[in-house]
């Protein structure tokens, strides 16, 4: 072995030893501010927030390691203190074909590999854990079209701060924005607040006479600067209606005035509309790894 490897490692394990250290001091303030967090009846776990800390360390990264393995190692850390000493569980809706552990494996890039998970039959049986206080995260699938009895139509008369919101999507990150995740995507339900990062995406639900069409919706949304990213149309629970679920851009406050004002924007006395919550836009690699990756310097260059 060559003197200057060997001075290489050296210098490597003494980093290491600082990165401990620093990974301990680091936990001991977790469990710090959990506690103060507790005294004075704040909520524990706060989504938006650490949205906005993955951001800020995506915003000063460079060199070679890939920004998707920040992001894993911090949801680790997320979830290795701040999650597993509050004795959190997740729960997770496992669809019984082979995308079955797809589910389970973006859960724990979420969750960290230690918090504690179990499988639920179905999505209503992984609600009904989060409501019982079984579990305190639910991992969903993502809505689907003509759905009968969708998940999200049981989450919509969930009131107050305590009722169960909408507060993540996985994968966390997409790869680039030409290519997002579409095909393999989950929502995770909690029963949390939903507050804003500066950058998110909201859910809308609807209840509506069956012959509005779905073109309408999008207008009247538009018609309220509410613009439709998606929108998810399900048989109502009662004859002649239709649930609709419509994921917007930009922030939408539970307890705000916007949900009303679309509700009344249809001529349906009966018609009802609930924000479900919401999730941080998700961060964007867009980098390349091993003999592919590009200094930053020279992405600059390039740019």
């Amino acid at each position: 072995m060559s003197k200057t490897v060997g001075t290489i490692r050296q210098q490597i394990d003494a980093l290491d030893d600082k990165i401990h250290d620093l990974l301990m001091k680091r936990a001991e303030m977790v469990v710090k501010i959990g506690e103060e967090k507790r005294k004075n009846k704040v909520q524990i776990i706060q989504p938006d927030r650490e949205a906005i800390m993955i951001r800020r360390l995506l915003g000063r990264h460079q060199g070679p390691l890939p920004k998707e393995a920040i992001v894993r190692i911090w949801r680790e850390l997320v979830g290795a203190v701040s999650l597993l000493q509050t004795g959190l569980k997740v729960v997770v809706s496992v669809p019984e074909d082979h995308t079955g552990l797809i589910y389970w494996d973006m859960a724990k890039d979420y969750f960290s590999s230690v918090l504690p998970m179990q499988k639920a039959s179905n999505p209503l049986a992984a609600l009904a854990m989060v409501r019982e206080s079984e579990a305190t995260f639910a991992v969903l699938p993502w809505p689907e079209d003509d759905q009968n009895n969708p998940w999200w139509g049981y989450i919509m008369d969930e009131n107050g701060d305590q009722g169960m919101r909408i507060m993540a999507r996985l994968p966390l990150g997409d790869s680039s924005k030409e290519a997002p995740n579409l095909e393999h995507r989950a929502i995770v339900v909690a029963r949390l607040k939903y507050e804003t990062s500066g950058d998110d995406r909201s859910f809308l639900a609807l209840d509506l006479d069956g012959d509005i069409s779905r073109g309408r919706i999008v207008d009247k949304a538009q018609a309220l600067e509410l613009k439709a990213l998606s929108l998810h149309s399900c048989p109502g629970m009662m004859p002649g209606r239709k649930l609709h679920l419509v994921e917007v851009e930009g922030y939408v406050d539970p307890d705000g005035e916007q949900s009303e004002k679309l509700a009344r924007s249809f001529d349906d006395p009966d018609a009802k509309c609930t924000c479900l919550g919401g999730y941080p836009v998700p961060p964007v690699y867009e980098d390349k790894v091993g003999k592919n990756a590009v200094p930053d310097s020279q992405q600059q260059k390039t740019a």
